[in-house]
């Protein structure tokens, strides 16, 4: 069996040579939640090399280097991967039903309930390194700069918690059960999701002070920052459109049509920036110019596409389609290029189709070892 190292060399031959294009030279990770498994693709040639079997059903994957953390709800338990093997090196027992996860410096973050904590696991090294008791079952959780913001939707507070003690270090009641929870990219602000009211209640991130209540158009049930963090992006029901904010004048500077029922989103992080919205619905995904905040392509993908990964290089876009269980990849040079004057810009065609397994949920992308 090709190692991880093997995988990388035999793709690196197998492209050399025959390149039409560029291609990031990498690998995505794509946990398929009912294939009950791994896809590993080979980005410079954009082809399934293999698929790693699970015998638990995968929410969140986390990868960098030679190592990757899977996390499965249903099981309680955190996967460890080993790519130089390709295959389950571990099993981390989580203590709890994750309820959400996201990474941080390295270290992997997970809320669970049952009993209620949050625990974190080094990325490198596959090794859990804390255990958090928290007051109330969890909801959202976002990490920075030592500190983690979590909302605790039954007890309508959320709460502040200092990593490196341990210790929940301030709570805050608010007038509704709390969403998502972000803090604005200098770690000043915390931004907390009103789903409710169609609302983002904006509180001092240290002292989880209330500063503004910001009133939306849609629900914010998803939220993403362009890349130096100057404009933050809200989708969710009530409206087919995103709500661009102005995080640092916590303001709503616009709101745009944008697709059917948009979901998931992700940015550019260079050259012309972009936004890429998910909509389950309709089978599409909607691309805005960040520049002229103008609707640009609106690219069929296939069936309930939802997360949206993009690569280091910023000119892919891999669109995972739940329902069909592929994964829809687009070329930004294709938008780039477009000729917006003609009337068949929302024609821009797939890169490619490459089939991946049974409800594709998260996806990770990692460059190949040298």
């Amino acid at each position: 069996m090709f190692g991880f190292a093997g995988l990388a060399g035999f793709a690196g031959l197998e492209a050399c040579g025959r390149r039409k294009s560029p291609r990031y030279l990498g690998f995505a990770l794509i946990a398929n939640h009912d294939g009950r498994s791994i896809a590993f693709i080979d980005l410079s040639r954009f082809q399934l090399l293999k698929e790693i079997p699970l015998d638990v059903a995968p929410d969140w994957i986390f990868a960098s280097g030679s190592r990757a953390l899977v996390v499965s709800a249903a099981s309680e338990s955190v996967a460890v991967l080993d790519l130089d093997r390709v295959a389950v090196a571990g099993r981390i027992h989580a203590a709890g039903v994750p309820q959400s996860a996201c990474l941080s410096h390295g270290v992997v973050w997970i809320a669970v309930r049952d009993p209620h904590a949050l625990i974190a696991v080094d990325l490198a090294s596959g090794v859990r390194r804390a255990h958090i008791p928290l007051p109330a079952r969890p909801g959202s959780i976002d990490v920075t700069g030592g500190q983690a913001a979590i909302s605790f939707p039954d007890a309508r507070t959320v709460g502040r918690v200092n990593v490196t003690t341990g210790k929940l270090a301030v709570s805050q009641p608010l007038a509704a059960a709390p969403g998502l929870v972000r803090f604005r990219p200098d770690g000043k602000t915390l931004f907390v999701a009103n789903n409710s009211a169609c609302a983002l209640t904006v509180l001092d991130a240290l002292s989880l002070n209330f500063m503004v209540d910001l009133p939306l158009a849609v629900a914010p049930e998803h939220i993403c920052f362009n890349s130096d963090g100057g404009q933050m992006f809200v989708t969710g029901a009530g409206m087919d459109a995103v709500a661009i904010v102005s995080p640092y004048q916590t303001e709503v500077s616009e709101t745009i049509l944008a697709g059917s029922a948009p979901g998931s989103m992700a940015a550019t992080s260079a050259g012309p920036q972009y936004l890429f919205i998910s909509n389950p619905t309709s089978g599409d995904v909607t691309v805005v110019n960040l520049d002229t905040r103008k609707v640009v392509a609106q690219i069929p993908v296939g069936q309930r596409p939802g997360t949206i990964a993009l690569t280091p290089d910023n000119e892919y876009a891999l669109v995972l389609n739940e329902q069909s269980g592929d994964v829809a990849v687009i070329r930004l040079i294709t938008i780039r290029n477009a000729n917006l004057s003609s009337r068949h810009w929302r024609t821009a065609p797939l890169f490619t189709m490459i089939p991946v397994g049974l409800k594709p949920v998260s996806a990770a992308i990692i460059p190949r070892l040298t």
